[in-house]
């Protein structure tokens, strides 16, 4: 870690705070217990789903992640995934408006995350812009659970930075505790929010049902300085229905979804993007068959397309995205003390894009792979290993203009996990990881008006090899939970956009629609290249709170990205370091009343790249009120209210290509109920 970095991270207060409930705070919600001789909050058992192994929870994963709770939702959920999950050690955001925020983790963003809804990707367009949105709706998330660094061995090349993946009811799992209904009405100020969302489950054994509607509009953003923020408005809509055939030994079940989406981009040239998403899952999961621990399978088509819609009206360009895929895993019983899963996985997908913006060529995309991961206990811990072989091919479908493109990749893992005693470890992995360049990075050419910049593909691109070491310990012992990491990740080829000094003036160049230079045109020329690159980081999140009174949440992250070699420098847009904790209090009757105080530092970024400026730091202030209203037996309400921003702060993010115009929202009330009944 950088020794300029620990100097600033000292000149800090001890009492500072994050702004966020990671899932280690979820202690301050319905995970804990009410018995009265108890003496520390007792932490629920969280099973990560995108884990490989069966019933594998936070502590068990060798792979650094956190899992981000219903409850911990209803503080931090925003009009875009990306601004849900900003407030997790590690996480932050790209800051493109209420409407398309992406996850940003350890630095890195677009082609490198993969999201995913219940195993299976999203399916959209959304890593070749920062202006396209994530098509996944967190208002009927049941949890989403976010892999740090590479996820490839089971996900992808696509999953070579991590995975982000919502985790829905959309297909139930498991019979409803007769029939069920949850509710969420919301408001807030600054944005002027008004969310509505409702989950109805029911079962007629031996099937189960699921239907779910939401509907979230945004108004124009009042801003701390600058009054409301042009046309960062949205509306979005969320519908889907599901069932299953569920036996003792397992379910399979279908599910379909409709989303919609109409926002706004707030930059000068006041876009807005009209999309919609039509998606038919299947989903299977069978335990002790044909000899197996389980057998897992799941498979999705999605229909995507979005319109982009000019300040006057017209449409500009209209994106679509026709796609499926499907994968398969096995887990074996132990032999010889291993467990094994394999699998395999498919995916292909249609892009195509047709319009004024017609920047990136229609392209075929197809992959195919096959993974295994196995572990054991050995000496006192135990060892994971795994591997994956997957062929990526992009075939242009104007062949005699751009050249087909196909990659062979392969990745390896390797963690070894040290159990200090039954509620803490230590784990060292290291993982070798391949990505193939994306369709934007190889043939893109052409103004590109929602950045600001012109971008250049380059086809004779390589793909990304990746070796990262990451070293974890994790604790969850009584009122008590911790997750610490350090990692390093040396990428040999890594994409990005480069600016460029094309006359050598000394700035970076800035072209007109048709990428020529041009004195006053606001276009910033990029070119895609291979450098190689290095990011040295670290993350903690640290909770207490004992069963009555205080408690207390800090978390603290930091990420440095830079560029080796004749080429050496800084790379573009990485996330800022950050600290922080906020301080809990609970009581009355069965601790019906929570509320939280803190605060979080974004420190200036001033280790910048070459031609862009450093962003200024900022503290916010938050804190939030709770009541539990308690029906019977796993029926319950909670009213609540949340200030954001209590300073009024002007705040600007420095991974967004928009920094300089959009800031976030200003000082905001949220109230809202939510019902489970």
């Amino acid at each position: 870690m950088p020794i300029e970095r620990l100097n600033r991270w000292a000149r800090i207060p001890a009492v500072v705070a994050i702004t966020s409930t990671t899932a280690y705070a979820n202690i301050a919600l319905s995970q804990q217990t009410t018995d009265a001789t108890a003496t520390a909050t007792r932490f629920d058992k969280v099973v990560v789903t995108a884990s490989p192994f069966a019933n594998q929870d936070e502590l068990q994963s060798v792979q650094p992640g956190v899992v981000m709770t219903r409850e911990a939702l209803t503080r931090d959920r925003a009009a875009s995934l990306g601004d849900s999950l900003t407030g997790q050690a590690g996480i932050q955001s790209s800051s493109f408006g209420p409407g398309a925020s992406r996850p940003i983790i350890r630095g890195l963003d677009g082609p490198r995350i993969k999201t995913t809804e219940n195993g299976v990707g999203s399916a959209d367009v959304s890593s070749i812009s920062p202006d396209h949105a994530v098509s996944s709706e967190t208002l009927g998330a049941r949890q989403i659970e976010i892999l740090r660094g590479p996820a490839t061995l089971l996900y992808g090349s696509g999953a070579i930075g991590g995975l982000v993946n919502v985790v829905t009811d959309r297909i139930p799992q498991a019979h409803s505790d007769g029939t069920r209904l949850l509710g969420d009405l919301r408001f807030s100020t600054a944005e002027k929010t008004r969310d509505i969302g409702a989950q109805f489950r029911t079962s007629f054994s031996p099937i189960a049902f699921t239907a779910e509607f939401s509907d979230r509009a945004t108004g124009n953003v009042e801003t701390a300085r600058d009054g409301q923020l042009a046309n960062s408005d949205t509306r979005s809509r969320n519908a889907s229905l599901g069932a299953s055939f569920i036996t003792s030994d397992g379910f399979i079940g279908v599910g379909v979804n409709r989303f919609e989406s109409n926002y706004g981009v707030p930059s000068p040239d006041a876009t807005r993007i009209d999309l919609a998403r039509d998606r038919i899952d299947t989903q299977g999961e069978f335990n002790n068959v044909l000899g197996l621990e389980r057998i897992r399978f799941s498979a999705s088509s999605n229909r995507y397309h979005h319109a982009e819609v000019e300040s006057d009206g017209s449409v500009g360009t209209v994106f679509k995205n026709r796609s499926s895929a499907a994968r398969f895993d096995l887990q074996t019983r132990p032999l010889s003390g291993w467990r094994t899963v394999v699998g395999t996985n498919v995916e292909s997908s249609r892009f195509s894009a047709i319009g004024a913006e017609t920047i990136v060529p229609q392209t075929d995309t197809h992959s195919d792979a096959i993974f295994a991961v196995t572990e054991r206990a050995l000496g006192p811990g135990r060892l994971e290993v795994g591997a994956r072989v997957e062929r990526v091919a992009h075939a242009p479908v104007d062949a005699t203009a751009l050249p087909k493109r196909s990659f062979s990749l392969r990745n390896s893992a390797v963690g070894y996990q040290w159990q200090l005693s039954s509620d803490s470890a230590l784990t060292a992995a290291f993982t070798h990881a391949e990505r193939a360049p994306s369709i934007e990075e190889l043939y893109s050419r052409g103004a590109h008006i929602a950045t600001l910049t012109y971008d250049v593909g380059n086809a004779a691109l390589t793909s990304e090899r990746s070796q990262n070491v990451d070293l974890s310990y994790k604790l969850q012992r009584g009122a008590w939970r911790m997750n610490a990491s350090l990692f390093r990740n040396t990428v040999k080829g890594f994409v990005y956009g480069a600016s460029v000094d094309g006359n050598g003036d000394g700035a970076a160049d800035h072209v007109n629609k048709d990428g020529e230079l041009e004195n006053g045109a606001e276009l910033l020329k990029r070119e895609f290249r291979n450098v190689n690159a290095r990011f040295t980081g670290a993350e903690l999140s640290l909770a207490y709170a004992p069963l009555q009174g205080f408690g207390f949440i800090t978390t603290a992250d930091t990420v440095a990205g830079v560029i080796l070699g004749q080429a050496h420098g800084n790379l573009p847009r990485m996330s800022p370091s950050r600290i922080g904790g906020k301080v809990t209090w609970r009581g009355g009757e069965s601790n019906a009343w929570y509320f939280d105080a803190g605060a979080t530092h974004v420190f200036t970024q001033d280790r910048v790249a070459a031609f862009e400026a450093p962003t200024s730091g900022f503290t916010r202030f938050d804190a939030s009120l709770r009541y539990r209203m308690v029906f019977g037996a796993n029926r319950s309400a909670d009213v609540y209210l949340v200030g954001k921003n209590l300073s009024n702060r002007d705040m600007r993010v420095h991974t967004s290509f928009l920094k300089d115009y959009a800031p976030l929202a200003g000082r905001s009330l949220h109230a809202g109920v939510t019902l489970n009944y």
